[in-house]
């Protein structure tokens, strides 16, 4: 059997653009409980992919609303195009991200503008937030666990 894992981002325009994710193939004869599925790592590989194609797409979405002048609705100039890094849950995700000029009518904003970090100015998730604050308790018990048995027991 061969599987193909698509996905369909549609932006505020309208324009709707087909992206593939990810492609597989179980190549048993004879499927059990082992092979049913995907395994775990094909699991976050595909979740990785797709959180790099929607974490892209978002972001050039709000990158082309924020490109326009507030007052006078001209197109900023593009400054430069970098890359950013985005830790999430599914992993680091790199992103294009492009700083505009100030626009030409100069009364809206006479400085540069980068509006991924405006979306994202920790460069991490909210999970990735959660998920370190639970793990960091945790590792802070098991050390005083140990730190304790050490006491107790040297």
């Amino acid at each position: 059997m061969k599987w193909r894992l698509m996905v369909e981002l549609g932006g505020a325009e309208g324009v709707l653009e087909l992206r593939e994710v990810s492609v597989g193939e179980c190549a048993t004869a004879v499927y059990s409980a082992e092979t049913l599925g995907l395994t775990v790592t094909e699991g976050k590989k595909t979740l990785a992919r797709l959180q790099r194609h929607l974490v892209q797409a978002q972001t050039d979405e709000h990158c082309r609303s924020r490109r326009r002048c507030e007052y006078c609705g001209a197109q900023r100039p593009l400054k430069d195009l970098r890359s950013r890094r985005l830790t999430s849950l599914f992993g680091v995700v790199e992103i294009r991200a492009p700083r505009f000029g100030p626009s030409r009518c100069g009364v809206a904003s006479r400085r540069t503008i980068t509006p991924v970090a405006e979306i994202m100015p920790d460069r991490c998730t909210p999970g990735v937030w959660t998920y370190s604050r639970q793990y960091g308790r945790l590792a802070a018990v098991s050390t005083r666990a140990i730190a304790s048995r050490r006491v107790l027991f040297a």
